[in-house]
């Protein structure tokens, strides 16, 4: 928001250095302290930047490292629900008379003064009731409230089936007696993009800024409304294209058509990088062909859903936090953390910890930290981190929220469906997150059929209705599948099962991310994991099956992670035979049943 914040936030900082920033999660929290840095320099390290998350445990004195190392920890969001419900019945001073409750509000919130919520549109009750405790927003006396400052865009709620209320944001007016300013420069998308994703969002109802839609910045008002690619494209001439899928199976010739498009407009961009792309779809099963795709032609591709297994419990995550607690004393800054993660091999988790030491030093700045607090923060970061892309991105348009790229592709698929807890016009606020990912070029894929989030656009100057692009039927590699396992899918006692002297724990320990795995069906019917000498290093759970009509082709090292006694579920104990030991997790292959093996 280049157009208020720098003299909004100088301004408040001179008076009111109190200044707390609330972020949606620590990757927008890493955002948004760059984003300080660069618009006011050192003045940025008087400014807090928090995740709701990261201050309800502050609050509530819970710890994200704690709990991460439970055997209960649970796979959902109910147990950081409930530390916030503590921090709020803190801030309220539950069970203590009015004096005492007010004088622990003012304690715990001492030196805050301005609180600025980020992503508004997307609270849900529970941060609702943290941000008002806050706030402030129940006292009956202005003495000891806090000015709260939020942005969002109702445009953009799009967790409704979350429990996020696009509500909130509407009635917060009401709620804080506010003045709304309306920031609706887009300093991304092309005057083509703009004008199209305008169209699509126009009808939705009860729009907050249905009198104030968003208009390309004033600094590039007089470039070309399809912005540098008007030039360089002779066919869409920078226009947003609608490109017809036909033919059957609709998933992979979708996929085809896309690819197609993308890799036409490559040909004319001497400096194309597929790290600034993305393929955004409504569901993961529509990318599905678009992986296969890439993959058998060299396109360098990832995908967004593609979980990293436990981070906080991987090799390289335990051998940092094992050092970082053999230090004496137990301080430490940015500059010894880059030499240590220097210092290590070249790996894919490495380098995601690379991306954590590079958020701590700008969220730290150059002083020393306590070890504690620097494990805390890592625990926390391992919660909700995106590794860095690193080729063409196929990511639903939840995942892509708070992103951008330069070229887009939107697949057509299950834009219809609505999911419990959502409005009428969920999908097509949706559909505008997509859209507005896009820098410079946006295609959006139609089925032969009507689409109510698109007829729009049919007509409109900023579009361009592609004739059908004629393509060969799939390959057969267009079928496989590429699967990340879960820790949920990994027998993870395999190895602890044993002594600590078994030679598998040395086998296991030689092995490195990306190392091919042999598979095959062990005597107990689940699938065991082969090393290069024919060692069994790791077992997949019953519980995890093939797709019907698929088998395993190959594997891979996906991850190592540590796994612990104190880790294991009671009922699995008495069979351990070792304190820790490390379990592997392997990425997937398959294809359809009837092929040759290939094992």
């Amino acid at each position: 928001y280049p157009e208020i914040t720098p003299p909004s936030i100088s301004t408040t900082f001179e008076t009111h250095p109190g200044i707390v920033a609330l972020a949606y999660n620590r990757h927008a929290a890493v955002q948004i302290r760059r984003r300080l840095e660069e618009l006011i320099g050192d003045d940025a390290g008087g400014v807090t930047v928090l995740t709701c998350h990261g201050l309800a445990m502050r609050l509530a004195g819970a710890s994200f490292s704690g709990r991460l190392e439970r055997s209960d920890n649970p796979p959902d969001n109910n147990a950081f629900r409930d530390v916030i419900r503590r921090a709020v019945d803190v801030l309220q001073g539950k069970g203590l008379p009015k004096a005492e409750a007010d004088a622990r509000r003012d304690q715990l919130l001492a030196g805050f003064r301005w609180i600025l919520v980020d992503e508004y549109q997307d609270i849900d009750a529970d941060q609702y009731d943290l941000i008002s405790a806050l706030a402030g927003r129940t006292r009956e006396e202005d003495a000891g409230k806090l000015t709260l400052f939020a942005v969002g865009d109702d445009d953009q709620n799009i967790y409704g089936f979350n429990g996020a209320s696009v509500e909130f944001i509407r009635r917060f007016e009401e709620d804080y007696n506010a003045r709304p300013s309306y920031l609706t420069a887009n300093y991304r998308s092309t005057a083509h993009i703009i004008a199209a994703v305008n169209a699509v969002v126009a009808p939705a109802r009860e729009r907050m800024k249905a009198e104030h839609p968003i208009h390309i910045d004033r600094a590039r008002e007089n470039d070309p409304p399809g912005g540098p690619w008007e030039t360089m494209d002779p066919v869409a001439r920078g226009r947003v294209q609608i490109l017809p899928v036909d033919g059957s199976p609709l998933s992979q010739f979708q996929a085809q058509i896309v690819m197609g498009e993308l890799l036409r407009l490559k040909e004319l961009a001497p400096q194309w990088d597929w790290c600034r792309c993305a393929v955004v779809a409504r569901a993961w099963t529509w990318l599905d062909p678009v992986r296969a795709f890439c993959e058998a032609r060299g396109i360098p591709v990832q995908m967004g859903n593609e979980a990293i297994p436990s981070v906080w419990r991987l090799r390289e995550t335990q051998a940092l936090v094992a050092w970082l607690r053999n230090r004496t004393p137990p301080v430490v800054d940015g500059a010894t953390l880059e030499t240590w993660i220097t210092a290590q091999p070249s790996g894919p988790w490495y380098a995601l910890l690379q991306q954590a030491v590079a958020d701590y030093k700008l969220e730290a700045g150059g002083g020393e930290t306590t070890v504690a607090h620097c494990i805390e923060w890592l625990a926390e970061w391992s919660r909700d981190v995106r590794q860095r892309q690193q080729g063409l991105l196929l990511v639903t348009a939840h995942g892509a929220k708070g992103l951008e790229f330069d070229h887009v592709a939107v697949l057509d698929g299950a834009w219809n469906h609505v999911r419990q807890g959502e409005d009428p016009d969920a999908q097509r606020r949706l559909t505008y997150v997509a859209m507005t990912r896009a820098r410079h070029t946006l295609l959006l894929a139609r089925f032969q059929q009507a689409h109510r989030l698109q007829d729009g656009l049919a007509r409109h100057p900023a579009v361009l209705c592609r004739e059908p692009i004629p393509v060969q039927p799939p390959s057969p590699a267009m079928e496989y599948r590429h699967i990340r396992a879960e820790l949920k899918h990994v027998d993870l006692g395999f190895a602890g099962r044993r002594p600590s002297n078994d030679p598998v724990h040395a086998a296991i320990a030689a092995l490195s991310p990306g190392d091919p795995l042999k598979p095959r069906i062990g005597s107990s019917g689940c699938l065991e994991l082969l090393d290069a000498t024919g060692r069994v290093v790791g077992r997949l759970a019953k519980a995890f099956q093939p797709s019907t009509g698929m088998r395993w082709r190959s594997a891979t090292v996906l991850a190592v992670v540590v796994w612990s006694r104190a880790q294991s579920e009671p009922q699995y104990q008495p069979r351990i035979r070792c304190d820790s030991w490390e379990v592997v997790v392997p990425e997937l292959v398959f294809e359809p049943e009837g092929r040759e093996a290939r094992f």
